[in-house]
């Protein structure tokens, strides 16, 4: 069953929006397939240059992986979301974060060649403080995109960071205020319009050679390759996944 991801085109720009409002734009497995396939779709179409991601709704852009249903379902061979472990999108995406980015959302994000957010939006690496990792390249992205104290505090508390502190370690490139952050990701998509489509390609292939190639890329599958099947067998995971679900403070064991 589809109906998770939703496209609009206007001209040459794709707007890809996540439609699973109910759950904050939460993603499980049939959703991060579909993701895959309209990313699969959008670059092959050769009529369009440009693409926008956000999510339905003003709560939330992406609240990660859905814990309530089918949690160890396999992803893509594309990774979580149908994006963390792909070098195939050559055609710029902006990220237009219209609330709430947390676990794999801020990861989606994170993916995205631009990002934009509303002065609303909130960011988080949560996965620790449900028993889990940020295996969707979460750790490593952010870790390369930010001052070592900085990152690794994000990763290892899990808190949350506003729209305007994004901005200062520059995740994002604009705040928008409050509704407005589709007409700014549009803006940089009208910018990018005035330029020649295949030149933004190469533009961007040279760039991810330099920042995340494929040998980037590789090394986010193995660490998710090593750890995960590890993680999935601790106690600890299934209480933070039971704890969530629940609604109350996990007790941690250690093991």
């Amino acid at each position: 069953m589809g109906g998770f991801i939703k496209t609009e085109k206007n001209g040459h720009v794709l707007t890809i929006t996540m439609q699973r409002p109910q759950v904050m734009n939460a993603l499980h497995a049939p959703a991060c397939r579909e993701l895959s396939e309209t990313l699969d779709k959008f670059q092959a179409d050769s009529d369009l240059w440009i693409g926008i991601l956000t999510g339905a709704g003003d709560r939330a852009f992406c609240a990660g992986h859905d814990l309530s249903e089918g949690f160890d379902d396999p992803m893509p061979a594309t990774g979580w979301a149908g994006m963390a472990e792909r070098t195939d999108i050559t055609k710029p995406l902006i990220g237009a974060v219209n609330g709430l980015a947390f676990g794999g959302g801020f990861e989606i994000a994170l993916c995205c060649d631009i990002v934009v957010a509303d002065e609303r939006a909130t960011f988080s690496m949560s996965e620790p403080r449900v028993g889990f990792v940020a295996l969707g390249g979460g750790v490593q992205r952010l870790g390369t995109k930010l001052p070592k104290s900085i990152a690794m505090e994000l990763l290892l508390t899990g808190r949350r960071m506003s729209a305007e502190e994004a901005l200062g370690w520059g995740l994002v490139s604009r705040v928008s205020p409050p509704g407005e952050v589709m007409g700014a990701a549009r803006h940089f998509a009208d910018e990018m319009l005035k330029c020649s489509p295949l030149a933004l390609r190469y533009t961007k292939e040279l760039a991810y050679e330099a920042m995340d190639g494929e040998a980037f890329t590789a090394m986010i599958a193995a660490g998710r390759r090593r750890v995960g099947p590890a993680l999935r067998a601790l106690e600890d995971t299934g209480e933070g996944i039971n704890a969530f679900l629940e609604k109350r403070q996990p007790v941690w064991q250690g093991r």
